[in-house]
């Protein structure tokens, strides 16, 4: 009784272990199986570039410059994010993209003036002057005082006081006026820039007398304004008439970032006119929204620029003259003036291979480098003027084609294969424990 239990028990831990091994080994192809979804789902998500051009070096430098012209904008993703260039043996060279420069502005207005009044106050000078405005009912502002210096070798330690009717004065500044060595400084700098029509000029300790008989207000300042890399072109357009209006319809396949349109014409008009996209969106544009050109015998003036406040990279651009009851304006061309970008990338002094840019991914991501926080830096270096080849499309890699398998590799054979296994294991365990008994 003892023995049969035991073989009992014998028995069902065989069967049991041999249900566990198959499956154990049921279970044990599924994970390459996850394994390979995932690598085509990473190669999925980096895509496929289409084009491919040689980037011309004419000498080795630290740094180039490259725009870009109407094939990359045609091609590439709207917001650049797709664009690579590679060196000579395949390795990412890092870059950065920028869609203007900064300049720098310098104005400069200055006004004469008038000394109205002079006083010794102890051993101090008080000077008065009164500034002359450029033109009637116009402004007076000034940031900067240039006083005319005597004849001799002097330092005065002096204050500067401000008034708008010559009575009451507020204090501004303190400074040194000299001359002495060959060295001289004639003019004081305010913190700000004043509307005072009246400037006093106080000389600390001045027992000589000294005169400082002229005064010069100057208004000086800086603007930095972005100036965009502008490129020019006629692109295809179709002129139709369409009862009171005439439609211009500017095609814009490549996707230039298109800032200004100007219309060649003839004759005198004034014309309203109105700008749309391809989707039937008005285009804001600077100015009143007319356009114009009158020539007479003395007098030749004319508007004929559509400026947009914002630049479009609409497919398709389309103008609305309206004639009213007039003839439809004489257009002989149009010009339109686009931004193009320039990336800046990293060279070599003793570099001498080639690079390529590459683009075309719909399912790039934009790449960050580090280049970009030394863009200051490199700006005020020289930059070597790259160019851009000819396009090579890249051929798309061929689909693999599925394994040719048989029913075995399949699933449901792999499935039918495990039973059948498992079965003989029991079999065999059974026909042993049978034997034993």
């Amino acid at each position: 009784m003892r023995s049969q239990r035991k073989t009992g028990w014998r028995a069902r831990t065989a069967v049991l272990l041999a249900g566990l091994g198959g499956m154990m080994l049921f279970t044990s192809a599924y994970p390459a199986q996850g394994m390979a979804a995932s690598g085509w789902a990473e190669k999925a998500e980096s895509g496929q570039w289409k084009v491919s051009r040689a980037i011309g070096i004419p000498e080795p430098a630290p740094y180039y410059e490259l725009y870009l012209d109407e094939g990359v904008y045609a091609l590439a993703a709207e917001d650049l994010r797709d664009l690579r260039i590679t060196g000579s043996t395949g390795e990412p060279v890092p870059y950065y993209l920028e869609s203007g420069e900064e300049t720098v502005e310098a104005r400069s207005t200055a006004y004469s003036s008038i000394l109205i009044h002079r006083a010794d106050k102890g051993a101090d000078t008080l000077l008065d002057y009164r500034i002359t405005p450029l033109a009637e009912h116009v402004d007076i502002q000034g940031n900067k005082l240039v006083f005319e210096l005597p004849d001799e070798s002097f330092l005065k330690h002096v204050e500067v006081w401000g008034g708008y009717d010559g009575n009451a004065w507020e204090p501004l500044a303190k400074g040194d006026l000299y001359a002495t060595n060959g060295l001289s400084a004639d003019s004081i700098e305010l913190e700000g820039s004043y509307k005072f029509s009246f400037y006093r000029l106080v000389v600390k300790s001045n027992p000589e007398g000294l005169d400082f008989p002229g005064l010069t207000l100057v208004d000086s300042s800086r603007e930095v304004k972005m100036a965009g890399f502008m490129r020019q072109k006629t692109p295809p357009y179709e002129i139709s008439q369409a009862e009171n209006r005439t439609e211009i319809v500017i095609s814009n396949k490549d996707r230039l970032k298109i800032t200004k349109l100007t219309l060649g014409s003839t004759g005198n008009f004034s014309r309203r006119y109105e700008l749309y996209d391809s989707e039937g969106i008005r285009i804001p544009v600077a100015g009143s929204g007319e356009l114009y050109r009158l020539d007479f015998k003395d007098t030749r003036i004319s508007q004929t620029d559509i400026r947009l406040l914002n630049a479009s990279s609409s497919s398709a651009l389309r103008i609305l003259i309206y004639n009213l009851d007039d003839a439809p304006i004489s257009i002989a061309g149009l010009k339109a003036e686009y931004l193009v970008d320039r990336l800046v990338f990293a060279g070599g002094e003793q570099e001498t291979g080639s690079y390529s840019l590459i683009y075309g991914n719909a399912l790039a991501l934009a790449p960050q480098y580090d280049i970009i926080n030394f863009k200051d830096q490199i700006a005020g270096g020289k930059l070597v003027t790259a160019t851009l080849g000819a396009e090579n499309i890249i051929p798309e890699a061929a689909a693999e084609p599925p394994a040719q398998s048989g029913w075995f590799q399949s699933e449901w054979g792999f499935n039918l294969i495990i039973i059948a296994v498992s079965l003989l294991l029991i079999l065999i365990v059974a026909r042993k424990l049978g034997r034993t008994k």
